[in-house]
């Protein structure tokens, strides 16, 4: 058995990465509506959404994200192996 190559573990946190983004473009279009508007509250929450986004995409975007998912889909094929060759 061959181990899953770093390719194949960044296809696992796509969606993550994906909606991440979504939050940061999302929370810059608030943040420029809010200040435009002069909206102080809906600029505080956008500022707010957009810092935890960057937060997040610290944590998905790094290389420990992509060890554990390489690290999670190798046991899960281990487990999967000794499922099948258990009597």
């Amino acid at each position: 058995m061959k181990p899953p190559s770093p390719l194949a573990a960044q296809g696992a946190l796509w969606l993550d990465r994906l909606l991440c983004t979504l939050v940061a473009l999302l929370a810059a279009a608030s943040l420029g509506y809010g200040l435009r508007s002069g909206l102080d509250g809906l600029a505080g929450m956008a500022l707010s959404a957009l810092v935890a986004a960057g937060w997040a995409a610290k944590v998905l975007f790094g290389s420990p994200a992509l060890r554990r998912a390489q690290a999670v889909r190798a046991a899960l094929a281990r487990a999967s192996c000794a499922h099948e060759h258990s009597p």
